[in-house]
């Protein structure tokens, strides 16, 4: 009866998104784009002296 218990999508049944449609590379995307604009965003405005440029 341990085989019942032991199902092999038991393991992943906790790493499913919240929206099955979306695949995982879109969301990685996301993840690194995102993070991306925002240290662009740090760095344009650090180096380039701040609200100097709006």
């Amino acid at each position: 009866m341990a085989d019942s218990q032991s199902r092999p999508d038991a393991d992943y049944g906790s790493d499913v998104p919240a929206h099955p449609g979306v695949p995982r590379w879109v969301k990685v995307f996301g993840t690194v784009a995102g993070s991306a604009l925002l240290v662009a965003f740090v760095l344009m405005h650090t180096v380039g002296g701040g609200m100097g440029g709006h």
